[in-house]
C-alpha cells in the first residue's frame, strides 16, 4: 500500500477467466492491478467452458455477462 494515496497495488497472477474478472472488478473498486500471463498470445485451450450459476452471477455483476450470453451455446443433456 503507498502511504501517500491509500492505494494498492495488486499482482494478478494469470489472464484466464478468473484473472481478468478479477483485475476488472478491483479496477472498479479503484484499485489498481498488473495482470501477468506467461503466453505471448491469446490462445483457444479445450472445446467448451462450462459457467456455472454462480459464476454467471458474478459475471453479471461485472457487467459482462449480457454481451457473453450473446455468443454462449448451452450445453443440452
Amino acid at each position: 500500500m503507498d502511504k501517500d494515496d491509500n492505494i494498492m497495488d495488486i499482482v494478478i497472477v494469470g489472464g484466464g477467466i478468473c484473472g481478468l474478472a478479477t483485475a476488472l472488478a478491483l479496477h472498479r473498486k479503484g484499485i489498481r492491478s498488473v495482470v501477468l500471463e506467461r503466453s505471448e498470445k491469446i490462445r483457444a485451450r479445450g472445446a467448451a467452458i462450462i459457467v456455472q450459476p454462480n459464476g454467471w452471477r458474478a459475471l453479471d455483476q461485472l457487467g459482462v455477462a449480457s454481451s457473453l450470453r450473446e455468443t454462449a451455446i448451452p450445453i443440452q443433456s
